[in-house]
């Protein structure tokens, strides 16, 4: 794709209009960043277009690799963090490169719903 997954999309689109209700997205690792780098997280057509057209432009632009780092060091992980770096720290005390597998995984759940599977919130929602 090219930084946009219109699979994704078109199934969230699909289950939305099905339940009426935004209940599901459908944004790649790119959107995903386009939106956090650039917008908001209002729930609007006009929001996703931008995010296509930016997300078109960062896949033009950036490598891969750019895209997957810029991610990681961006995203919310919960309790009040952003980027995997800052989430080893807070939630394990350690930098990242030191975490073992267990904790890496557990992170690694906080990309879907951080506030949902943040341990310091909802143990065993992170454990499973």
């Amino acid at each position: 794709h090219y930084g946009i997954d219109v699979l994704g999309l078109s199934r969230a689109i699909f289950e939305n209009v099905r339940a009426n209700s935004v209940v599901q997205g459908g944004s790649s690792i790119t959107q995903q960043l386009a939106k956090n780098l650039f917008l908001s997280n209002e729930r609007t057509l006009e929001r996703k277009i931008k995010e296509a057209f930016l997300s078109l432009w960062l896949e033009a632009n950036l490598s891969k690799k750019e895209i997957l780092q810029l991610y990681l060091d961006r995203a919310y992980m919960g309790g009040g963090t952003f980027g995997i770096e800052a989430a080893a720290d807070f939630y394990f005390g350690k930098s990242v490169k030191d975490l073992n597998l267990a904790e890496a995984a557990m992170l690694a759940g906080l990309f879907k719903a951080p506030t949902k599977y943040a341990p310091h919130i909802n143990l065993p929602a992170a454990r499973a």
